[in-house]
């Protein structure tokens, strides 16, 4: 067998180890998944950035249960190496124009071992993949993607760090060896688990976080109030309804959603005018109340309109027979479709004849005017 097919066969037979889902596309460089730092038989507590180191010394109990915890914790780290499937081309050169067959899904392909996605390649055995914590598990061992487990007498905070708990510290307050718990500093309050203390906010946040005192974070679609609690918001308000939920608008009674959130409701409409509130019209410039109410806005006229009716803002339409007076806006006059001669035209299609003058009888209905004999 040649050289090559050897190391192809090395390449695709390696020692068979235990697949996870996912994977990435190569190995990759990285250290040791332990963050912790152990001193003889004290732990460096490493907490904010700024903030400084604290020493918390062991006992022989203490250290015996740490060394348990290292051996039990380590062996239940997954080995993080997945399988995928590359061209066989890539591994071998070809032999005389030939490739062989591969060990994977089709003879093209061969199955490699890769690290699983959120692992990387151990530095001291490049066989195994180590887990990815991308904030350092201080006080504690990387035991999966993202996932620190802390060390005998630590717990994780609220920000998933590992913190001292009694009867080694107390996280934001001081450890009563007597009564062995927490007493928070002011302002803080315990936990849930009563291990470590927590910002404080009065009233509580809603739908929120408190993430020091008396602050609150809200969740998205929420938003503080005037007393810093976290409720719904709703772009542009809700008008005369209630934000319920965020992005829902709940209407009061006597209004319902419309184009521009909650709007009043009018029964009867509003004639030439606008629903301002629950059953209550606003005329429009021009417009008044008529006297029978039922939000009916009528037009007015500075001056009554002779012989016609207001039918707009100082608008005037004469009644059937008349036109409207081309100097006087408020004045209709009567009409006479063919005239008066000799007269004046006194009503629709009537005339009235000038001194001297007579109704012409010898045509009937005629409004003409004849000289008397």
């Amino acid at each position: 067998m040649s050289g090559k097919y050897s190391a192809l066969i090395l390449a695709i037979c390696g020692a068979a180890v235990l697949a996870q889902d996912g994977g990435v596309k190569s190995w990759r460089k990285g250290g040791s998944a332990s963050h912790g730092h152990m001193v003889m038989n004290q732990t460096v507590v490493e907490d904010q950035p700024g903030s400084t180191m604290v020493n918390l010394h062991r006992g022989n109990d203490s250290q015996s249960a740490l060394d348990r915890f290292m051996n039990k914790t380590k062996t239940a780290i997954p080995t993080g190496v997945c399988f995928e499937e590359i061209p066989t081309i890539s591994l071998v050169k070809p032999n005389n124009g030939l490739i062989p067959a591969g060990n994977g899904s089709d003879p093209s392909l061969s199955r490699v071992q890769v690290c699983c996605k959120g692992f990387e390649r151990n530095v001291h055995n490049f066989r195994k993949c180590d887990p990815i914590c991308e904030q350092p598990c201080f006080n504690g061992l990387c035991v999966g993607p993202n996932t620190c487990s802390c060390y005998p007498d630590f717990v994780q905070n609220r920000e998933g760090k590992c913190v001292p708990t009694c009867p080694i510290g107390c996280d934001n307050g001081v450890c009563d060896l007597d009564l062995r718990r927490c007493i928070c500093k002011e302002g803080f309050e315990l936990d849930k688990s009563g291990q470590f203390c927590v910002p404080g906010c009065k009233g509580g946040c809603g739908v929120g976080r408190c993430v020091a005192v008396n602050t609150c974070v809200c969740d998205d679609g929420y938003t503080p109030d005037e007393d810093g609690l976290c409720v719904p918001k709703c772009e542009g308000g809700c008008g005369a309804g209630d934000c319920i939920a965020p992005g829902v608008c709940q209407c009061r009674p006597g209004y319902e959603k419309g184009d521009e959130g909650c709007e009043p409701i009018c029964s009867n409409g509003c004639f030439n005018g606008l629903c301002t509130a629950p059953e209550v019209c606003s005329c429009k410039p021009g417009y008044a109340m008529g006297p029978s109410g039922n939000n009916k806005c009528e037009a007015t006229c500075e001056r009554p309109c002779l012989n016609g009716d207001c039918t707009g803002p100082n608008t005037c339409t004469c009644h059937r027979g008349y036109v409207l007076d081309e100097t006087n806006q408020f004045k209709c006059l009567a009409h006479c479709p063919n005239g008066c001669p000799n007269g004046v035209c006194s009503g629709p299609n009537m005339c009235l004849c000038n001194a001297g003058f007579i109704k012409d009888r010898s045509l009937k209905g005629s409004q003409a005017c004849v000289k008397r004999v």
